[in-house]
């Protein structure tokens, strides 16, 4: 009788293990910012002396683009801007950057440029690696 009543907890106990849930693990938000990305670019780039390559990110507050870009040498200039209104506006820039890390939000939806110069005195090879979360797009090097 004593076994039958410790297996009958114990059965009892084994339904409310398997379907409760797991504190310890997050949902996790897939259409999120924080999400893994939905896509991800490379786009690299040999510049001149002086060049400039400018591309395009498209989206608003509820997407990011992750930028990654290196150099061998510490030559990179880059902005994120945009240009409402006719202006301009700069987001962020850096100059004579080894590499960047940098994740953009948008402060509203439109096009977002970035801008990558050679601030070097030799051709200058950069790799930039764009990760796109929700449903910011990148149309390339214009």
């Amino acid at each position: 009788m004593r076994h039958l009543l410790l297996l009958t907890s114990l059965a009892s106990l084994l339904p409310i293990t398997a379907c409760g849930d797991d504190p310890a693990t997050p949902a996790i938000d897939a259409g999120g910012v924080d999400a893994a990305p939905r896509e991800i670019v490379t786009a690299d780039r040999t510049l001149g002396v002086g060049e400039i390559a400018e591309g395009i990110l498209t989206g608003g507050p509820a997407d990011r683009a992750d930028l990654h870009l290196a150099a061998a040498t510490p030559a990179i200039d880059w902005n994120i801007h945009g240009h409402a209104g006719g202006g301009t506006q700069t987001v962020t820039e850096g100059l004579a950057q080894l590499t960047v890390d940098y994740g953009f939000v948008p402060s509203a939806q439109g096009e977002w440029f970035v801008l990558v110069r050679n601030g070097g005195a030799a051709p200058l090879a950069v790799s930039v690696r764009l990760e796109l979360h929700g449903a910011m797009t990148w149309s390339g090097w214009q």
